[in-house]
């Protein structure tokens, strides 16, 4: 069975380079090779092509937020002053420029927007609030709420076999 995104078929075999990854971005040729059941160059090329059409977006590392001194993560729920298109483009600039704003999302609902922030501590998250939030006259209101427990972390998405 074939799965379509924008006419770009997946079969069995990108699926599983895919599924390989997603847990493990430097896979070796080889590794990628034993689980598409090709050679490892026909494997790569394979995974080149997804990197080409833009099935792969992006390849990434996690790094470690407690070894970088980050402490506090906080969810934070923000509602904007007015709903123009001017405004909610150069709210979601600011949050593609900010780097303390690891994930934003434009949502529906009790809110415009949720952010994940990291702070090395609650002092600092108070200190990011005064410079991003308060000075930012069309934010009419945002919440926080402190993450107390990280249960699970990543971008893997499920992929059928």
């Amino acid at each position: 069975m074939l799965y379509k995104s924008d006419d770009i078929a997946l079969d069995q075999i990108d699926r599983n380079l895919l599924r390989l990854l997603q847990r493990n971005a430097l896979a070796s040729t080889d590794l990628l090779g034993e689980a598409a059941g090709l050679s490892p160059t026909a494997a790569k090329r394979r995974v080149n092509k997804l990197r080409a059409n833009g099935t792969i977006v992006k390849d990434i590392s996690i790094a470690d937020p407690q070894r970088l001194g980050f402490e506090v993560f906080t969810l934070v729920f923000v509602n904007l002053e007015r709903d123009r298109r001017d405004i909610v483009q150069s709210f979601k600039q600011s949050i593609e420029d900010n780097p303390r704003i690891t994930q934003g999302f434009y949502i529906t609902g009790d809110a415009d927007f949720v952010l994940l922030v990291v702070s090395k501590s609650l002092e600092d998250y108070e200190n990011f609030t005064r410079d991003f939030f308060w000075e930012n006259p069309n934010i009419k209101s945002f919440k926080t709420m402190v993450i107390m427990d990280n249960i699970k972390l990543g971008f893997e998405l499920p992929i059928e076999a």
